[in-house]
């Protein structure tokens, strides 16, 4: 394959050997995520472009949230790309929650391809307000 200042340069597909073919399998990709922390829990924001919510799963299990996607179907099946820079067809991440995290409550929505996962603190680890008496 041709190179470009050290870039590699666009091949068509049929013009791609046997093994150049096999690379070109789809991958498992990680979404990246934004987390922050409020007053009441965790928000995490991961990015999941052209996941449809019947291809999401979100569980917790033994304490590790994972979440996964597959990639719905962009272009029909009947036809071969010409050109491909982006093969992967799923995504998916795992992390482990702290014993801080009430699992019971967590929640969980998708818009316009950014997965929202709100981990809710358990009340014992709320902060609390302790109200001042005047005597």
């Amino acid at each position: 394959m041709a190179e470009v200042k050290g870039q590699e340069m666009a091949v068509k597909t049929e013009d791609r050997t046997p093994q150049e073919q096999q690379k070109l399998r789809p991958v498992v990709v990680t979404p990246p995520v934004d987390i922050y922390e409020l007053e009441d829990g965790v928000v995490l924001f991961a990015d999941m472009p052209g996941v449809p919510k019947e291809n999401l799963d979100v569980q917790v299990d033994k304490n590790v949230l994972t979440i996964k996607g597959e990639i719905g179907d962009i272009v029909p099946k009947d036809i071969t790309p010409l050109y491909v820079e982006f093969n992967g067809k799923a995504y998916e991440r795992a992390f482990t929650l702290g014993p801080d995290v009430d699992v019971s409550k967590i929640e969980a929505t998708m818009n316009a391809g950014v997965l929202k996962i709100f981990l809710p603190k358990s009340e014992e680890v709320k902060p609390k307000k302790i109200e001042v008496k005047v005597e």
